[in-house]
């Protein structure tokens, strides 16, 4: 399947309800690590930079000192607030570009676009957001002090990479270090605010991470979780077929209910010419439906196929017929299911636009240090991927996590810490670097963050439960 249609694919999965694997693993570790969105590096706003100074540059001239926010009597100025409005908004923006005028409209304003994601505006969403990340930082800061918790060394090495990041990306845009904070975080920002809050998370998230590096599980802990909900880690082995329709802009109910049965009539057809015997993908490019071929589907209670696929019931070669959203149906062939019992892997990598930049820098890298930390240093400075902010850092990758060239070079058996190479998939040219491989299954992992999460969970609730804020007049100025 070509990139666009692929692209199209997921567009119209996602429009449908489906939930794709990949996306759902991202999402379910993110919230497995319950770590707040709170930021080192602005690298991801480079994505948005246009859209960013677009607002700023209409933006009326505002008072960076209005207090406009405070967390049990500590006070928020309108400029600390954009901090954390700002990194929000980028990491959206950043995260949903291909599909953000779905969205909202970046260069107007957000208060007067409602939002889909909650009862209000844009702005009240992005607003909500900082709110419950000054909140959290606030907690988890004040209880570091209360404990004379020492976080000075990761204050210093938070502020140095910022700046790394910041004269970098400035240098490129023709910009100073202030114009370019200015541009990211709005015409409040100034050095002394940037620090301020670059200094109080460094605090926060030194203070989070010890705790959690103090939780630990033996493994009856982690086998009691496990048999408590084993489909949770495992993966299924799937084929699929997706049919749609497209009907005319002033088509009637009655026809679009005929052409969805239709696609339900495919579907059935695909099913039953598999269990005589044809090939399933050549079924589907017959039949002009999308064919896909998962190994690694993981559990989802928002995808009826997945949710099939994950029943007690199924058997190998278990066919079904589900809907797709209201668009058309999946034709799916069950194959297995199995506990994760693989190893993942940790990489680095640099996202690169063609493949003689990737070469240059995969170059530069073996002309210099050839160390973990000097490559990190380039994806920071070279690569286009939102985790260029971590050194280019993926950890603990599962499989089905990634895009399948990526992924076979991450897998490869013979791979060996320290190995480099170059990797093209949809997105670009990828400069790779291979950290190493958990000696721990995933499925252990897994259950292991699982555990980590509910237990930071319970204390960070217990520290934010009492928390007393309040909206101050100077969030008029921000956004």
């Amino acid at each position: 399947m070509s990139a666009s249609r692929e692209k199209k694919a997921r567009q119209e999965q996602a429009a449908s309800g489906y939930v794709d694997p990949k996306t759902a693993r991202a999402a379910e570790e993110k919230t497995k690590a319950r770590r707040s969105n709170l930021l080192y590096a602005v690298l991801a706003v480079i994505f948005v930079a246009v859209a960013v100074i677009t607002v700023v540059a209409n933006s009326h001239v505002i008072d960076r000192n209005a207090k406009a926010y405070t967390v049990n009597g500590e006070t928020f100025t309108a400029a600390d607030v954009n901090y954390y409005y700002r990194n929000a908004y980028n990491t959206f923006v950043s995260s949903y570009s291909d599909y953000i005028s779905y969205y909202f409209d970046t260069s107007k304003d957000l208060r007067e676009q409602d939002c889909s994601m909650i009862d209000g505006t844009w702005f009240d969403y992005f607003a909500q957001q900082a709110f419950a990340t000054i909140d959290e930082v606030s907690a988890l800061a004040q209880k570091a002090k209360e404990e004379n918790f020492d976080a000075s060394e990761a204050e210093k090495a938070a502020l140095a990479s910022n700046y790394s990041y910041i004269d970098t990306y400035a240098a490129l845009q023709g910009y100073t270090r202030a114009q370019y904070l200015a541009a990211v975080f709005g015409s409040t920002m100034t050095t002394k605010v940037f620090e301020r809050n670059v200094r109080l998370v460094a605090l926060a998230e030194a203070y989070r991470d010890a705790y959690l590096d103090s939780l630990t599980y033996s493994d009856a802990d982690i086998q009691a979780a496990y048999d408590a909900d084993p489909t949770a880690y495992q993966s299924a082995d799937i084929e699929f077929i997706v049919f749609t329709y497209t009907a005319d802009s002033e088509a009637t109910d009655e026809e679009k209910a005929a052409l969805l049965a239709q696609t339900k009539e495919k579907a059935e057809s695909a099913l039953a010419r598999y269990e005589a015997g044809e090939a399933f993908d050549a079924v589907a490019e017959e039949l002009e439906g999308t064919y896909y071929h998962q190994s690694h589907a993981t559990r989802s209670v928002t995808s009826e196929m997945l949710t099939w696929a994950f029943d007690d019931a199924r058997r190998s070669g278990d066919t079904t017929v589900v809907p797709y959203g209201e668009n058309g149906y999946y034709a799916v062939v069950f194959h297995s299911r199995s506990r994760n019992d693989y190893h993942p892997v940790s990489v680095r990598h640099i996202l690169v636009s063609d493949e003689d930049i990737a070469n240059s820098v995969l170059e530069q890298y073996l002309a210099g240090e050839q160390t973990e930390d000097a490559f990190g240093a380039l994806a920071a400075q070279y690569s286009s991927d939102s985790s260029a902010s971590s050194g280019g850092l993926y950890e603990d990758i599962a499989l089905g996590q990634m895009v399948e060239p990526f992924e076979t070079w991450c897998f490869d058996s013979s791979r060996q810490s320290g190995d480099t190479g170059i990797v093209e998939t949809e997105y670009g040219y990828h400069v790779m670097y291979f950290v190493g491989t958990n000696p721990l299954e995933y499925w252990k992992v897994d259950v292991r963050n699982d555990l980590r999460a509910a237990d930071y969970n319970a204390w960070i609730g217990a520290l934010t439960e009492s928390i007393e804020s309040e909206e101050l007049s100077g969030m008029k100025y921000v956004g």
